[in-house]
């Protein structure tokens, strides 16, 4: 086959999830807990083989918000904590220089939400605000105890200072990246101001779940304990829940039941069959149709088939009938029962070496049981459409063909169709 086979491709849309009243509820307060990395942006950092990833690290918000202006916008307060870290490495004795620093940040934001069309969940927004920093930075320039780490021109961390004489008396050693030594010329706090961005998800009239980063500039510049061009910086990239705590307005809780006429609801017969569809137990009978007190077509031979599409009037009492109210012979079982095998038998055989050959395989059988036994029974109106040589059999390379142009869209075969086309196709 040119395409494969998609059995079903399932949407599921829960309105209860997306879809709100009119009637928009009082917001009282957002309750937002979250987490995320934290990545540093100073003056270490700017050496050779810097590899940002490895000083990443991880951080906490939690967050209060009250929205206003029909919750265009948002106030809040919120705490952060976490660390930011940096390092470098490098050939030249001076950039090579490591820190990390705890953070706790209190602050105040204000949010603009883009709000949307109200069956759409996702909404952005973007924030600015103003925060207050606690830190306490320190470097890594020790190993066991109070070695020190010596770095050397080559790019060689040794234990000993770089002198001709200990060219060959020193040890190569390794950073254990234990940040143990304050950095005392490291700012201890600092004020900052976050502006971010980020999307929010409605998973339902309390549920929120956010996902967002904020980009802190801060007025400092001795975060990493050195002094640059321009001031440290710090990116804060998370991933958030919020839980709104809301009041139902008095005009949602209080419906104007008198706007719904009940009497009219009563007497409504949507198909048109002279019963009130309140007491209509077959609803959507086709129009014309014959009914009962019910509403349900009449079935004169009681076999369960309804008059109108019964291809056999009179069948007797107690007899077995097919879809279209004709009565099934034991020969007619047996030769359905027949092709069933024959049908079962074929499928697993071509799903045991399922190839081309194993197709042209089919093909034959089919068209040699043709010639042998006759073509003993029609194709289904159905599928008619489908035999393109109009010799009586469906083939391989004609399902093949009706999958393409069920792929390029012009088609009126459903996957329900193609999937009974299949069917039909191992019992012939």
């Amino acid at each position: 086959m040119k395409k494969p086979l998609l059995i079903s491709i399932p949407f599921l849309i829960i309105n209860n999830c997306v879809g709100f009243s009119q009637d928009e509820p009082k917001h009282i307060l957002s309750v937002s807990a979250g987490a995320g990395v934290l990545t540093f942006n100073g003056d270490i950092g700017k050496g050779k083989d810097v590899s940002s990833y490895s000083y990443v690290r991880g951080g906490y918000t939690f967050s209060l918000e009250k929205r206003f202006a029909k919750n265009w916008m948002g106030a809040s307060v919120y705490l952060m904590t976490g660390k930011l870290a940096m390092g470098e490495r490098s050939i030249h004795v001076s950039r090579n220089n490591n820190f990390e620093s705890s953070i706790t940040q209190y602050g105040v934001n204000i949010s603009a939400y883009l709000q949307n069309n109200k069956n759409i969940p996702l909404v952005p927004y973007a924030s600015v605000g103003f925060a207050y920093a606690s830190l306490m930075a320190k470097t890594d320039k020790k190993y066991h105890g109070d070695s020190l780490y010596y770095y050397w021109s080559d790019g060689s961390i040794r234990n000993m200072p770089q002198l001709p004489k200990n060219e060959v008396i020193s040890r190569h050693v390794n950073r254990d990246y234990i940040y143990e030594t304050p950095i005392d010329s490291a700012a201890k706090n600092t004020f900052t101001v976050p502006v971010g961005g980020g999307l929010k998800m409605k998973i339902g009239r309390r549920i929120e779940a956010n996902i967002g980063l904020t980009y802190h500039l801060s007025v400092t510049d001795g975060i990493d304990g050195m002094k640059g061009k321009g001031k440290d910086k710090y990116l804060f990239s998370y991933f958030s829940a919020t839980y709104n705590f809301i009041k139902q307005s008095k005009d949602s809780k209080t419906a104007d039941k008198s706007s719904v006429d009940f009497s009219t609801i009563d007497k409504l017969d949507l198909d048109g069959d002279g019963v009130k569809d309140i007491d209509d137990f077959c609803p959507g009978t086709p129009k014309s149709v014959k009914v009962d007190g019910k509403g349900c077509p009449l079935d004169s031979d009681a076999d369960g088939v309804p008059d109108y599409i019964d291809k056999e009037s009179g069948t007797r009492k107690g007899s077995l009938v097919d879809a279209d109210g004709k009565t099934v012979t034991d020969a007619m079982i047996l030769e359905k029962s027949k092709r069933d095998s024959l049908s079962s038998e074929r499928a697993n055989a071509f799903l045991n070496e399922p190839s081309a050959e194993s197709l042209e395989k089919l093909d034959t059988e089919i068209k040699s049981k043709k010639t042998t036994e006759g073509n003993t029974s029609a194709i289904p109106e159905q599928f008619r459409s489908a035999d393109k040589n109009q010799d009586g059999i469906i083939s391989s390379s004609e399902i093949t063909s009706v999958l393409d142009s069920f792929f390029d869209g012009n088609s009126d075969y459903t996957v329900e169709k193609i999937n009974a086309l299949i069917d039909y196709f191992f019992e012939q």
